[in-house]
């Protein structure tokens, strides 16, 4: 029993090493192309970070972002993060309120705070406000937008 004990962890260990220097051997295959490239001057562009841009909204603060768990979504994945709040009266702009109604056919609204706003024109409260995320789920090709409402952060 110990002799197969020391085989499988032997094993492990030579998997785990030629796993290692696979990886690295394409690391540098990739350098050499990539400086192969830039000596004719065919260097890729590279590629841009995606973001939001919507109108009456501004970027959320740059801190910790996992209360977007709360909503199903991975702080992982999250590349960008907007926030609408409302003005005194609490009134969506029309262009706000298009773009949820789009985003719930979507199925991207999520919480029930968000569809009171959608469907029976609640405003918002002054401690709430209206978020946007700009996701990159792994096994989506394209990043999709997911509004919500929560507290001011």
């Amino acid at each position: 029993m110990f002799e197969w004990i020391v085989m499988v962890a032997a094993l492990g260990l030579i998997a785990s090493r030629l796993t290692a220097a696979h990886f690295e051997k394409a690391r540098s295959d990739w350098g050499l192309k990539r400086r192969h490239l830039a000596a004719f001057g065919e260097v890729p562009a590279p590629r841009p970070v995606p973001a939001l841009a919507i109108v009456g909204t501004e970027r959320a603060g740059h801190g910790a972002h996992g209360f977007v768990k709360g909503f199903g979504l991975d702080p992982a994945s999250l590349k960008d993060l907007r926030v609408f709040r409302a003005d005194t009266l609490g009134r969506l702009p029309e262009a706000i309120a298009a773009m949820l109604a789009e985003l719930h056919r979507a199925g991207r609204a999520r919480g029930a705070d968000i569809m009171e706003l959608i469907h029976f024109g609640r405003p918002l409260g002054g401690d709430e406000a209206v978020y946007f995320a700009l996701v990159q789920p792994a096994a989506a090709a394209e990043p999709q937008v997911v509004a919500f409402v929560d507290r001011v952060r």
